[in-house]
């Protein structure tokens, strides 16, 4: 659950992954990194934000429908845009910041920010997992920052591996196959940490299986101007045998087949499966990584997010260069220190290891903290539980349509 308060000292007149009034009032420009609602704190409002809105051409879609109120820009992954920023408080003079996106891999259309000004190098990562060809990309683009906003959501020893995501979905599609095999009656109710970002597992899962998969009207009306999913999901709540709706209907009018089928003559024909990962413990790669729970329930270790493995070989990758790391996922002032301790003493095992030249001495890693807790006291912290999902639910089905504007490119690529 991100705690980045949605300004950067260094970077002022810019807005990131927050807009209530106190971003609001200290921005001119705004960049979201993708669309999940912990990132998005403030964009809800009906007054509109007082510039642009800066975003992927997959987020400016969804962004663009459910909140028509915004000027939003699409910025083309991997492209590169110039920027004048005008702060709008301070004696801030105005500055030319240079913009690049990443490709972050989180859940389609996630993006990291690389900003360059004649002083500024500086990556915000967003929530990212990223794999080697997007690990190509920050290299042959040179992303060099001497700062990093870093998702810190599993920087934890506890955390130090999850299995890639093509072989969880791979584990889930076996289960779910060999259970729709052995009864006509079997159906599966699948239960995503979060009610958008799962787009993959659904289309491998409609694809591989042959069968579309129902959801809530809110789940399923941004898929619809998306080709890759139309003949993914289904309006039918009876004839499904995949269920991503927790029980909903259109209309609430027919009871779901996931609901009516629990119970049949003393018998339950719904499996459960909980992608998840914040379960999995101290997981190595030797270990299983599904496990049954109470009754048909399965939980399988499914990350979005990075490992504390992997997040320390990405540092790795854009060292030397970057030395002050700070981090947008952290409870309390009690977490940042453990986790500035365990990023700073992983590092030091890895500069340990490098040839030092006489007379020099090993460069330290600098982890800042994120001093404004207090402005974030009105955020209210979803539980680990899952239930980002059920806060997504509450959100209103009404999307509505608008035009989207294309960001002018640099010509230096």
């Amino acid at each position: 659950m991100s705690t980045f308060p949605g300004t950067i000292l260094e970077l002022p007149g810019i807005g990131i992954d927050r807009f209530d009034q106190r971003v609001r009032d200290r921005a001119t420009i705004f960049f979201l990194s993708h669309f999940h609602f912990d990132h998005m704190q403030g964009l809800s409002d009906a007054t509109p934000l007082s510039g642009p809105l800066y975003v992927s051409p997959h987020t400016a879609v969804i962004v663009g429908l459910r909140y028509p109120q915004h000027t939003v820009v699409q910025v083309p992954i991997r492209e590169q845009l110039n920027l004048t920023i005008r702060p709008p408080t301070g004696n801030g003079l105005a500055y030319e910041l240079c913009v690049r996106t990443v490709p972050a891999e989180h859940c389609p259309g996630s993006v990291m920010f690389y900003f360059e000004t004649k002083t500024v190098r500086l990556l915000y990562t967003g929530d990212f997992r990223l794999s080697s060809e997007s690990l190509t990309v920050i290299e042959r683009y040179k992303i060099r920052p001497a700062i990093v906003y870093l998702d810190s959501t599993f920087l934890d020893r506890r955390y130090a591996y999850f299995p890639p995501r093509q072989v969880s979905m791979d584990r889930i599609v076996e289960l779910c196959s060999r259970w729709l095999a052995e009864d006509r009656r079997n159906v599966v109710s699948l239960l995503p940490p979060a009610s958008y970002g799962s787009e993959e597992l659904f289309y491998q899962l409609s694809s591989r299986l042959h069968q579309r998969i129902h959801v809530y009207a809110a789940q399923r009306e941004p898929y619809n101007h998306f080709a890759l999913m139309n003949d993914v999901f289904t309006d039918d709540p009876v004839g499904a045998r995949i269920h991503a709706c927790r029980g909903k209907t259109l209309q609430n009018e027919i009871q779901c087949q996931r609901v009516k089928t629990r119970e049949e003559n003393g018998a339950s024909f719904v499996m459960t499966i909980r992608p998840s990962a914040r379960r999995w413990c101290n997981l190595r790669p030797e270990d299983p990584f599904c496990k049954k729970g109470s009754g048909n329930l399965w939980y399988v270790c499914y990350s979005s997010h990075a490992s504390s493995t992997e997040l320390v070989d990405f540092i790795r990758s854009l060292q030397p260069e970057a030395r002050d790391i700070r981090f947008s996922v952290v409870a309390d002032e009690t977490e940042r220190v453990g986790k500035e301790a365990y990023l700073r003493s992983l590092l030091v095992l890895v500069s340990e290891e490098e040839e030092v030249p006489v007379g020099e001495e090993t460069k330290e890693i600098h982890c800042l903290p994120l001093v404004n807790f207090k402005s974030k006291a009105n955020f209210k912290i979803t539980a680990r539980n899952g239930s980002e999902s059920d806060k997504e639910e509450e959100e209103h089905d009404l999307l509505y349509q608008r035009p989207i504007k294309m960001a002018r490119r640099s010509g230096s690529d």
